[in-house]
């Protein structure tokens, strides 16, 4: 059984944003159900994710 892309996207939002407020990566795996270390990992890829959009859509100053 594999995860749909959207639902692993929105994991990896969710485990970002929960770390962020506050929670421990324990409580955040529980929330979002899964292990600690798949809780960073999504958090991980969503900021990589993000970064690199960023960064795609930044302008060249000089």
């Amino acid at each position: 059984m594999s995860i749909h892309p959207d639902q692993r996207t929105d994991d990896e939002r969710d485990a970002y944003q929960l770390h962020n407020s506050g929670l421990t990566w324990t409580q955040v795996a529980r929330e979002i159900g899964c292990t600690e270390g798949t809780a960073q990992a999504f958090a991980t890829a969503y900021q990589q994710r993000t970064d690199d959009a960023a960064a795609q859509s930044q302008i060249t100053l000089f």
